[in-house]
């Protein structure tokens, strides 16, 4: 299901979604949540939530977008404890509580990249609580102001094995955005035995026709946010999986909440909608590990 966006490549504007997500992840308990949650961010939550209400009402046994979005979280923030990288680099990071919560690790190198107006909107928000000064005083925590698209990723990481991640910010692109960005992506982590690429998309073809009510939301919010909506195109998770492949990362795992024992999810009795991909190149895969 996708989430309450439509943002311009170039605007400088906080987004329904980052604020809507900030509220999401202070609503799911994630740690470090309540240092970016606000005014803002509660009036988007509650005002989206109540259209999705409605959404729901016309369409019986559509997933439930709050629950999806912490169900996402939680796999994304599991894949990236069990990495074993000491450095991450989030991706269009907006306000993710992420960095916050996982740079009170001083042995975790933690980069978050988005454009320059969230980023300071992101330190002020930080800025208002004692908790929050002390981890824009982190030395291990990096917010670099600068746009994804043309950033050099590889000045922005040390030596070694990184995560990389890129929550949300792919069914923004079209097909060909997504394949640039991969292989930027296959270069910076080829030959960093260890290091992994993690990122969400639900093919379009698997998401609930939208119907009229959610055309207009989609419309609504794309006027809001003087931005673009969703891509969508016929592709399916297997034709998605064979173009990351092409692109150079070879070894690619597909996470569900229902199909991922292994890691501790919420609201499995809630109908959601997730998929998570899992990305390596193949000189990127640890020794003996290699499938």
């Amino acid at each position: 299901m996708s989430e309450p966006r439509a943002a311009s490549k170039r605007s400088g504007d906080l987004t329904v979604t980052a604020l809507y997500t900030a509220q999401t992840w202070h609503w799911g308990g994630f740690a470090a949540a309540e240092l970016l949650a606000h005014r803002d961010s509660r009036r988007v939550f509650a005002v989206t939530n109540f259209v999705m209400h409605l959404f729901r009402l016309f369409r019986r046994g559509a997933p439930s977008l709050p629950h999806s979005l912490v169900q996402r979280h939680a796999i994304i923030d599991a894949l990236v404890q069990r990495s074993g990288c000491n450095q991450v680099l989030e991706l269009a990071a907006g306000l993710s509580r992420r960095g916050a919560a996982m740079s009170a690790n001083p042995d975790l190198l933690y980069i978050e990249v988005d454009l320059p107006p969230v980023v300071a909107r992101k330190r002020e928000l930080l800025g208002r609580t004692q908790e929050g000064r002390s981890v824009l005083n982190r030395a291990n925590l990096d917010l670099v102001a600068a746009d994804v698209e043309s950033a050099k990723l590889s000045d922005l990481v040390g030596d070694g094995p990184v995560c990389v991640v890129a929550e949300g910010l792919l069914m923004y692109l079209d097909a060909a955005a997504q394949q640039a960005l991969w292989r930027r992506l296959a270069v910076l982590v080829s030959g960093r035995a260890g290091s992994v690429v993690i990122f969400d998309l639900i093919p379009a073809v698997e998401e609930p026709p939208p119907g009229l009510l959610g055309r207009m939301l989609a419309f609504l919010f794309a006027r809001f946010t003087k931005g673009r909506g969703f891509t969508r195109d016929q592709r399916t998770r297997h034709d998605i999986v064979a173009e990351i492949q092409e692109c150079g990362l070879h070894h690619v795992d597909l996470i569900e909440p229902r199909e991922a024992p292994e890691i501790e999810i919420p609201f499995l009795d809630v109908k959601t909608q997730v998929l998570v991909f899992l990305c390596r190149t193949r000189d990127s895969i640890p020794s003996g590990k290699a499938g």
